[in-house]
This record gives C-alpha cells, structure tokens and sequence, in this order.
C-alpha cells in the first residue's frame, strides 16, 4: 500500500510540474484589443435579434429573413437545408472582432472580400424543429455591415 500512494504521489507532482512549467514564460509583444467600430457591435445584435425573432414565427419567415439578408459573394443554401428547422443563435460578444480580408468560402478564387466593415464571432447555433433541439454547433459566423446593413450568410441547417 505505502509504495502505491509514494507512487502516486510521485506522479501527481511530476504532472503538476509539466502542467505549471509554462506558467512562467513571457510571450512577446503587445496586447490589443480588436477595434470595432461604434454602433457595429449593436447593428450585429440587432440582426441577430431579429433572426431569432422569425425563427420563433417558423421556418418559412426565417428563411425569408436569412434569403433577405445574404451577403453579397455566397449563394443561398438551397432550400432543402431548412425544411422545417429553424436556427437559434447565440453569440459570444466579447469575441467579436474585424476580419477585413476574409471571402465565403464558396467564392471563387479571385473574389475579392464583401465591399463593408467584415466582423467574426464565436457564435452557438442550435438548430431546431419545432420547440425541440437537434443539435448546437459551435464555430464562428460573419458579418458584413455596408451603408448601415447588416447582412450574413446563413448556415445549411441540415
């Protein structure tokens, strides 16, 4: 028994000490924060607002808002992709940020990126029938805003 808790014991600190070994180490360079315009982060709230909002009324008035609000540069997701399931999407809102140089990846290679001010966010989206879950995927969405719009591109929910 006592050489089986000096063992254990033996190990637990050993990995303590590779855990912790890092701890200490000074990584260059300086912290900035991100600078999202004024009003942006609110524009982006608002739409996602809304895009819950037709959710709740059903599949049909979603998928009319997401169709509406595509942006430039991707094609919709045809309409297979929703049937009767609707998105419900969180974000996180700290991690909200520009990505000016990013392009949807259904673009041709010489695309250039969506003409406005392009922010990534860590997003939740569960994707719904009904009031009952399927499933929740967790990833990142994006966002153009151009002349006071936002739009986005919506995710095949199947």
């Amino acid at each position: 028994m006592r050489g089986g808790r000096g063992t254990a014991l033996v190990v637990g600190t050993l990995l303590v000490a590779a855990v912790t070994a890092g701890c200490g180490t000074v990584v260059p360079g300086q912290a900035r924060v991100a600078p999202v315009a004024r009003g942006d982060r609110a524009l982006i709230d608002q739409y996602i607002a809304s895009a819950n909002h037709a959710g709740d009324a059903g599949p049909t008035v979603q998928t009319a808002f997401l169709r509406a609000t595509q942006a430039q540069g991707a094609p919709f997701p045809p309409d297979r992709c929703f049937g009767n399931m609707t998105l419900q999407t969180d974000l996180v809102g700290r991690t909200l940020r520009p990505d000016p140089g990013w392009k949807p990846p259904e673009t041709q290679p010489n695309t250039p990126a969506p003409a406005g001010a392009i922010y990534v966010v860590a997003a939740a989206v569960s994707v719904r029938q009904g009031q009952l879950e399927i499933r929740e995927d967790v990833g990142s969405k994006h966002f153009v805003i151009h002349d006071g719009r936002v739009t986005g591109y919506a995710p095949c929910a199947d």
